[in-house]
């Protein structure tokens, strides 16, 4: 019998006797009333005598009748609880019995730390350290006083620390976590006033840790709290609570499923006031599994310095405004990236127990050069004379150029009329030229002439187009990185939907496909698939940019490797050995006797590769170079774009040589490069 059924029989017990006890004196009061009323008239009347016998025997029959009303609704309503009684306790006994277990027992998981990250020779580039986090009991979000106080050591709004304090969102008689990575100094204080913070308690756990510091950021990544969006739309077969850290951008983001552990479960004794009293069972979290990366620390080092010496160097030549760019070098065979640096650059140690919102605004304001964008696959440039490589194979591969063709170069290109002239980079024109030294020198005149054929090509209008997509341009390479474009191909029909709002910029004109064949005009491209292009003009097929080298177990052995079908992909565009050998040769050239020459004479391996000069409306020109060795058998190949700085040959040049130096077993040393005007 439950406590709450003999409780509601003894209440019932005590309601009938007092009951009982009503009745009885008022059936007595009544008899008395007869008797006092008979006694006022003759004492020696028969008849009165008789009225009041009667009278008492009809009060006693009234009495007996309520008494066994009252007994007969006491026993119909004691029946009714002892059936029901007999119900709970008999007939849905195990039923109540195993709810009653349930509300005793709660389960609620605990969390595992991540996996590490290193790179391709196992050097540690993202690793856990342990961190004191807050934590509260249930009761805390009602107390004031302790709400009061965690806010004011913690330096976190009251609100916050209160909306923490109820959440439920790692079950009922979880232990609510207020902050992580929490100051040694707020920790000694809350431990040495356990009376003040009732309630609370301190708990070790593991937080990100970066050896190196912001080196690699865009590669790593960053980690934060798992949003609601992410919540309700997590991968199948991945477990996530709200709470629980995930990767946020990077390989932190990309490798989320290998790296997010399993968690733990904690089995506890909870009394009849919902207090903890002890724990039943438990089983420990699983740390997540480490990766290595195609990255090498050595090489992502250089080609970070080298980015920031190229601003220097942009400066000496009076381009003030350089403190952007992107270099990424990668295995021209079989697409592993080596090193990816952006700049400007941020700590993600930073991210840790949360970002302010000053900061986060600081890291996405323009002024501050947008630090979070990895300019290397979000980057979107005018590829300039680099995606002469290109068209100028395109050419080739039509019959618009040959070795034999000769062209005049005075400056100026008339080609599409008079009213349309054309600069060539060197005002003063190149003179009489051929296919191989218009690609060495660079010279636009050349390459008008290219695009002048293409645009009178009956057969197809976007043949040019067409031709350079065929290398991968206006797609994304694939690599696993989150937030890659796609970059720009412009065609008639884009040029159209594009300018819905102003019909007069609609039509496709000649000097649109003059200025794509130079990269210029509306031609829009990322320095990782400049990069992934001229692997393919180095070796004949372009690779697909992996990042990914191994997955490991917490012990070291290998759980899988993403190579065997996914290393080494590759597609091979359309081209003939004859012209790809014409292009390669001019690569050749422009290291041999162009303006590069003294940038990689001393190099020691044979390298080739080729310069570029953006224009950018309202800006200072934007330098790139794009190189790749060794050039009879190309294994390296590297792009580099600084933002405003200037030429090619000054500023992005030097960059990439300090980078293949040092893949090559070189010295990555700084050497200045030529100042010129060269697009």
């Amino acid at each position: 019998m439950t406590d709450a059924v003999a409780a509601a029989i003894i209440v019932l017990l005590f309601i009938a006797a007092i009951c009982l006890i009503v009745l009885v004196a008022r059936g007595r009061r009544s008899q008395s009333s007869s008797l006092s009323l008979g006694g006022s008239g003759d004492k020696n009347a028969p008849s009165g005598t008789e009225t009041l016998d009667e009278d008492a025997s009809k009060g006693e029959a009234t009495i007996r009748r309520r008494f066994v009303m009252f007994m007969g609704l006491a026993v119909v309503a004691l029946g009714g609880l002892f059936a029901r009684l007999w119900s709970m306790q008999v007939l849905s006994g195990e039923s109540y019995s195993a709810r009653a277990e349930e509300n005793r027992i709660t389960t609620y998981s605990t969390r595992a730390p991540r996996g590490r990250i290193y790179d391709r020779n196992g050097v540690e580039l993202v690793g856990n350290r342990s961190s004191f986090a807050v934590l509260v009991d249930s009761k805390v979000q009602n107390d004031e006083q302790v709400i009061r106080r965690l806010s004011n050591v913690l330096g976190i709004p009251r609100e916050s620390v209160r909306s923490l304090a109820a959440s439920e969102s790692s079950g009922a008689q979880a232990d609510r976590e207020i902050a992580i990575d929490v100051d040694e100094r707020a920790v000694a204080y809350i431990a040495e006033h356990p009376t003040a913070f009732e309630g609370v308690r301190i708990e070790v756990q593991t937080v990100r840790t970066y050896p190196h510091g912001t080196l690699a950021a865009h590669v790593l990544g960053y980690t934060g709290t798992i949003s609601e969006d992410e919540l309700s739309s997590t991968t199948e077969g991945m477990s996530y609570e709200s709470g629980d850290v995930v990767g946020k951008d990077g390989a932190e983001q990309a490798f989320e499923s290998y790296l997010q552990g399993d968690h733990g479960v904690q089995s506890v004794e909870i009394n009849a006031a919902g207090e903890v009293v002890g724990t039943v069972d438990s089983v420990d979290s699983v740390q997540g599994n480490d990766i290595k990366l195609t990255i090498d620390v050595k090489l992502q080092k250089v080609a970070e310095q080298a980015l920031e010496q190229a601003y220097i160097d942009a400066a000496a030549a009076k381009y003030y405004k350089a403190s952007s760019g992107a270099i990424v070098c990668m295995n021209a065979r079989n697409g592993e990236v080596l090193a990816m640096a952006s700049s400007p650059t941020y700590d993600p140690a930073n991210f840790i127990g949360g970002i302010s919102a000053d900061d986060w605004e600081a890291l996405n304001d323009e002024d501050s050069g947008y630090p979070l964008s990895n300019r290397c696959i979000a980057g979107l440039y005018p590829a300039a004379s680099t995606f002469k490589g290109f068209t100028g194979l395109a050419g080739l591969e039509y019959g618009f150029a040959s070795n034999s063709a000769i062209w005049t170069c005075n400056g100026t290109w008339t080609g599409f009329g008079k009213e349309w002239p054309q600069k060539c980079w060197n005002t003063y024109g190149h003179g009489t030229i051929g296919f191989h030294k218009g690609i060495v020198e660079s010279c636009d005149t050349v390459f008008y002439e290219i695009a002048k054929k293409f645009y009178h090509y009956k057969k197809d209008k976007t043949a040019l187009q067409e031709y350079v997509e065929s290398w991968g341009f206006g797609s994304r390479t694939g690599i696993e990185l989150p937030g890659e474009m796609a970059g720009r191909v412009p065609t008639p029909a884009w040029k159209e939907a594009y300018n819905v709002d102003a019909p007069e910029n609609q039509p496709w004109q000649p000097g649109d496909l003059s200025n794509l064949v130079i990269g210029q005009g509306d031609l829009l491209v990322t320095p990782l698939q400049l990069c992934c292009g001229y692997a393919g003009l180095a070796t004949g097929k372009v690779p697909k940019p992996v990042l990914l080298r191994q997955v490991l177990a917490e012990d070291g052995k290998e759980v899988v490797v993403k190579g065997s079908s996914f290393h080494g992909n590759t597609f091979k565009p359309k081209f003939s050995q004859k012209n790809i050998k014409t292009m390669r040769s001019g690569f050749r050239d422009v290291v041999v006797d162009g303006t590069v020459k003294r940038v990689f004479e001393d190099l020691g391996v044979a390298t080739s590769g080729k310069t570029g000069t953006a224009e950018v409306a309202g800006k200072d020109n934007y330098a790139w170079y794009v190189g790749y060795a060794p050039s009879s058998n190309p294994k390296y190949v590297c792009a580099c774009c600084i933002e405003q700085g200037g030429s090619g040959a000054t500023t992005a040049a030097p960059a990439v040589r300090s980078v293949l130096a040092k893949a090559l077993g070189k010295s990555p040393k700084h050497v200045s490069g030529t100042r010129t005007s060269e697009r």
